[in-house]
C-alpha cells in the first residue's frame, strides 16, 4: 500500500513536471500552487486589478479567505481583497489590463467636443488623455500622473457628473430604442405572417366556393357571384393590412423617439457663404426702366443703317449709356458745406498742397 502511494504521487509529479515544461500550456498552470489544467480540467483562474497576477480560485479561498493579505507571487507587494478578484476576460493580461486602465480613464476624462469652443482644443484634450493612459500602461511618471488626474477629477467635479449622467441618459435611451426595434420587428413579422396565412386561407376559401358554385343550377351567375365576393373580401383584408402598416411606422417614428435620437447629434457645421467680391452691390435700376424704342429721326437712320449695324454695335447699349448717365446722380444727397468749420480751417492744414498764383 505504501508503495502504491508513493508512486502515485511521483506519477503525478511528474505529470506536473510535464504540463510544466510545455510551453503552450504555461498559461493553464497556477503560479501559486502549480496546479494545471491537465490534471484539473474545472480548474478556474481568477485575477485582481491590483497587479493583475493570475491563480486559481482555490489558491483566492485559501489564501484571502480571512481577509486582506499580500500577492503570493513571488516579488509583488500587492495588498488584494478577495471580493476584488474577477474571471478574466481576455486571454492576454495585458489587453485585461489595458480595458481596465481605459475604463476608468474614460470615468475621470469624460468630457465632450460641445465642451470645447475649437476641433483644436478638443483634439489637445484627446491627446492628453491618451498621454495619460500610456504613461499608467507602461508605468511612465506613475506617481505624477496620478496626481494628475486627481487635480483634474476635483478641478471638473461638476463636468464629470454632468457628463456621466448624460451618458448613463444615452445609454438607457439605446436599450430602451434598442427594446423598441426588437418589438417592431416582431410586429412585423407577426404581420407578414398573418398576411401569408390570410392569402392562403382565402384562395383555399375562393377555390371551396367556385367548386360549389359550378354544381348550381346556373353556374356562371353562381361563379360571378363568388368573385365578387371574393374582391370584396380582398380589398378589405389589404385596407386593414395598410391600416396596421401605417399604425406600426407611425409608432416607430414616435416625436419622442425622433426627439432623443437627435438630441446628442453633433450639428452639421453651416456651409460656407459663398464668396461676393462686390459685397452685395446690386446693379437692379431702381430710379429708372430702359424702353425697347426711343423715337429719333437719328436713332432711326442708325437703326437702318446696315454699315453701322455689320460693325457690331447695338443701339439698345447707347440707350443704356444715355440713360444711366443722365440718372447717375440720382440717390445721392450732397449737404450744404460747414461756413463756420470751413473759415475756422487754417489754409496751411488741408492735405492737398497749395497752388502757386504766381505760376
Amino acid at each position: 500500500m505504501p508503495s502504491l502511494t508513493t508512486s502515485t504521487a511521483a506519477a503525478i509529479a511528474r505529470a506536473r513536471e510535464n504540463a510544466i515544461n510545455r510551453g503552450g500550456d504555461a498559461d493553464e498552470i497556477c503560479p501559486v500552487c502549480k496546479s494545471s489544467r491537465y490534471l484539473n480540467p474545472n480548474m478556474r483562474f481568477l485575477v485582481n486589478p491590483e497587479c493583475y497576477h493570475k491563480m486559481c480560485e482555490s489558491c483566492v479561498d485559501r489564501i484571502f479567505s480571512q481577509g486582506p493579505s499580500q500577492c503570493p507571487v513571488v516579488g509583488c507587494d500587492k495588498i488584494l481583497r478577495k471580493q476584488k478578484f474577477r474571471k478574466q476576460t481576455f486571454e492576454d493580461i495585458q489587453v485585461e489590463r489595458e480595458v481596465d486602465v481605459r475604463k476608468r480613464i474614460a470615468k475621470t476624462f469624460n468630457k465632450r467636443q460641445e465642451d470645447f469652443p475649437s476641433l483644436k482644443e478638443f483634439n489637445d484634450y484627446l491627446e492628453e488623455v491618451e498621454t495619460v493612459t500610456f504613461n499608467l500602461l507602461n508605468s511612465v511618471d506613475t506617481n505624477a500622473t496620478e496626481a494628475k488626474i486627481t487635480a483634474f477629477e476635483q478641478s471638473n467635479k461638476s463636468s464629470i457628473l454632468q457628463n456621466a449622467a448624460k451618458a448613463a441618459q444615452e445609454q438607457q435611451f439605446a436599450l430602451a430604442q434598442r427594446e423598441f426595434e426588437k418589438e417592431h420587428h416582431r410586429k412585423a413579422r407577426e404581420l407578414e405572417n398573418e398576411i401569408e396565412a390570410s392569402e392562403k386561407r382565402e384562395k383555399a376559401e375562393h377555390k371551396a366556393n367556385l367548386l360549389k358554385a359550378l354544381e348550381a343550377d346556373n353556374p356562371d351567375a353562381e361563379v360571378a357571384k363568388v368573385n365578387k365576393l371574393a374582391r370584396k373580401k380582398s380589398s378589405m383584408r389589404r385596407e386593414n393590412q395598410e391600416r396596421r402598416a401605417r399604425e406600426l411606422e407611425a409608432a416607430r417614428n414616435a416625436p419622442a423617439f425622433q426627439f432623443m435620437s437627435n438630441l446628442n447629434r453633433v450639428a452639421e457645421e453651416a456651409p460656407p457663404e459663398k464668396y461676393d467680391p462686390v459685397d452685395g452691390f446690386d446693379e437692379t435700376n431702381r430710379y429708372f426702366m430702359y424702353r425697347d424704342r426711343y423715337e429719333s429721326p437719328w436713332l432711326d437712320d442708325t437703326r437702318n443703317n446696315k454699315t453701322v449695324l455689320a460693325g457690331g454695335y447695338l443701339l439698345q447699349q447707347y440707350y443704356e449709356r444715355a440713360v444711366f448717365e443722365a440718372f447717375s446722380g440720382v440717390g445721392c444727397f450732397i449737404e450744404d458745406p460747414d461756413i463756420e468749420a470751413e473759415e475756422a480751417t487754417p489754409l496751411g492744414s488741408f492735405d492737398t498742397p497749395m497752388i502757386d498764383s504766381t505760376v
